[in-house]
C-alpha cells in the first residue's frame, strides 16, 4: 500500500478531475463555453476543444459564423476577414485573417481552406500564414434548446512562443469567441 501522503494526493487528484468534469457538464448545460486545452507533444501544437449551447437554429448559428464581413465585429482580436478565393457552388472558400492575439506577441496572419457543410461543419486547414498548425473543425448539432457549437482543432503559431501562453491565450480568447458567436446568434434568431 502506497504511503499516506501519496495517497491523500492521489485522492485530491481525482476530486479535482471528477468536480471538473460535474463544472464543465453543468457549464454546457447552462450556455456557458466549455473550453480543454492539451499539448500535442506529436504535432508540438495545441489541443483546443470547445463547446456552448445556443439558443438559436442551426442554420442562424451558421450564417454567424461564416459571415467573413462581420466577423471582426463578432470575434475578439480579430483585425480582418478577408475572402482571398471561393466556390462558385459555395462548397468552400480560402480566407485570410489577421489576429492581434496578445500583447507583445507578433499578429497572427493566416489563409486558411474553409469546407462546407452547410449548417453542420465547417472544417479549416492551413494554406499559409504565421501559423504552423491551423487545422480543425467547427460542428453545429440541433438539440432539444437550439444547437451545440463545438469547436475542436489543431494550432501553433509558426514562431516560437511557450505553451503555457498559447494556453492561456486560449483559456482567455475562446470563451469570449463562443460567447460572442452566441449572442450574435440569438439576436439574429430575434430579428426573424
Amino acid at each position: 500500500m502506497p504511503p499516506l501522503p501519496h495517497r491523500i494526493v492521489t485522492l485530491t487528484c481525482c476530486l479535482l478531475v471528477a468536480a471538473s468534469i460535474g463544472v464543465s457538464a453543468a457549464r454546457s448545460a447552462s450556455g456557458d463555453p466549455v473550453v480543454q486545452v492539451e499539448t500535442d507533444d506529436k504535432a508540438n501544437a495545441a489541443h483546443v476543444r470547445a463547446s456552448i449551447d445556443i439558443t438559436a437554429a442551426p442554420l442562424v448559428v451558421w450564417k454567424v459564423l461564416t459571415d467573413c464581413a462581420r466577423m471582426p465585429q463578432i470575434f475578439p482580436n480579430l483585425e480582418s476577414c478577408r475572402i482571398v478565393e471561393k466556390d462558385p457552388a459555395g462548397q468552400w472558400d480560402v480566407r485570410e485573417n489577421v489576429i492581434d492575439w496578445a500583447v507583445l506577441m507578433p499578429k497572427l496572419r493566416t489563409v486558411v481552406r474553409n469546407t462546407f457543410e452547410v449548417g453542420r461543419r465547417l472544417t479549416f486547414k492551413r494554406v499559409s500564414g504565421n501559423m504552423r498548425v491551423s487545422d480543425g473543425e467547427w460542428t453545429l448539432e440541433r438539440h432539444a434548446h437550439g444547437t451545440r457549437l463545438s469547436y475542436n482543432a489543431l494550432v501553433a503559431p509558426d514562431f516560437p512562443v511557450p505553451q503555457f501562453l498559447i494556453e492561456q491565450a486560449v483559456h482567455n480568447d475562446m470563451p469570449n469567441l463562443l460567447r460572442a458567436i452566441q449572442k450574435a446568434s440569438v439576436a439574429d434568431a430575434g430579428r426573424k
